[in-house]
């Protein structure tokens, strides 16, 4: 994993002390978590445009070599079926496939022009199911957002614009929450209420003067208008962008390291940090390791949905590159059986005796395993 920085910070066991106080001991607990946090985010950063480029450069012209091998496919079992003499079982069958590919193609290759041929061996109307199912979505999500949420749904509610739908969602839960916190507002509040209010003002407070402290030691030391040297000068303008990037992210240990490099404090005075400033330190790494906790699942919640992972199922980027090797493997295999088929159907008999092996399943199978996996709906 890349490592996000260099100098280590953590408090010293003291030859004084016999062993360190609770708050010394979450102060390095929580410099380690954000260390790990900050490792992984900087590895999900690196991965996921190496993997983009990988399917960009590899997955997806498979997929597009795959989706033509299917339009030839669908187009020659259409002529069979139209110049040859079959049994009515032997029809069905051919029907069946011929819709089934023509549905993939058009759902996720966008081949509208299939649309006919779907139409004729299905003897339905893909036009209609489509909009049947995407309004049995669209009940199905109201009732979720007004039973479960309470967030009312006007009846014209439209999913067939995804983004646009998402928005409209987002803005009437958005609005519903400010309509929930304004009456929660204007509930008069107890003294109880009001006390813990103030302290947590106070406490929020004092941790703001925690961080702005380290930052203006930094700036004092640091600021390059004051040096004449002007090697020193620009190094003091680089060190002082981190500075202000750091303090603009709340990023209270990357001040502290940068503290320690330009050695303006240290291991004896972490070591002695009083135990009031410490508490507030560790404050602001809480909320700091909070912040990138929840960067980092936000991350790898959209990446599951790109790929097709329930939000449950473990990722890692490792498992990322393992999935999408798969999947490259896996479409390299379904254009070598979709190659065969091809020939083997071009002899009439031997696409016979293909027939009578061949089951009509749900509709969700597909006889010719076509590729399903992880990227293969992007």
């Amino acid at each position: 994993m890349p490592k996000t920085h260099t100098k280590a910070v953590r408090i010293a066991d003291n030859a004084q002390q016999t062993s360190l106080t609770p708050a010394q001991k979450k102060f390095n607990a929580l410099i380690k978590k954000i260390d790990v946090q900050k490792q992984l985010l900087a590895t999900w950063k690196e991965t996921v445009p190496q993997c983009l480029q990988e399917v960009s450069a590899k997955l997806n012209p498979l997929k597009a070599t795959y989706s033509e091998h299917q339009v030839e496919l669908v187009t020659m079992l259409d002529e069979l079926y139209l110049t040859q003499k079959f049994t009515t079982n032997q029809q069905e069958k051919i029907a069946h496939m011929i819709s089934e590919i023509c549905e993939e193609l058009i759902t996720v290759h966008g081949r509208e022009d299939l649309k006919p041929l779907y139409n004729r061996y299905s003897g339905g109307d893909f036009d209609a199911e489509a909009q049947a199912e995407l309004d049995m979505q669209g009940e199905m999500l109201k009732t979720l957002l007004e039973q479960r949420l309470g967030v009312p749904v006007d009846e014209d509610f439209d999913l067939s614009d995804p983004e646009k739908a998402a928005e409209l969602l987002m803005g009437k839960i958005q609005e519903h929450q400010r309509q929930a916190e304004e009456q929660r507002s204007k509930r008069k509040k107890t003294a109880k209420q009001l006390a813990k209010e103030a302290r947590e003002a106070e406490e929020q407070a004092n941790v703001s003067k925690s961080i702005q402290a380290v930052y203006r030691q930094l700036v004092a030391a640091l600021h390059p208008d004051r040096e004449q040297d002007p090697v020193e000068r620009d190094r003091k303008t680089e060190l002082m962008q981190k500075v202000t990037v750091a303090y603009g992210n709340k990023d209270l240990l990357q001040l502290l390291e940068l503290q320690l490099s330009v050695e303006q404090i240290d291991q004896s005075k972490i070591n002695n940090i009083a135990e009031d400033r410490l508490k507030h330190y560790n404050k602001v790494l809480q909320n700091q390791l909070d912040e990138l906790q929840e960067e980092v699942r936000m991350m790898e919640l959209q990446l599951k949905s790109t790929v097709g992972l329930s939000p449950y199922e473990p990722l890692t980027p490792k498992r990322l590159w393992t999935l999408l090797k798969q999947d490259i493997r896996t479409m390299q295999e379904e254009i070598a059986s979709i190659k065969h088929d091809l020939r083997l159907f071009r002899d009439v008999k031997q696409f016979r005796l293909y027939l009578k092996s061949y089951t009509l399943l749900r509709d969700d199978f597909d006889p010719f395993g076509s590729f399903f996996s992880p990227f293969g709906n992007r």
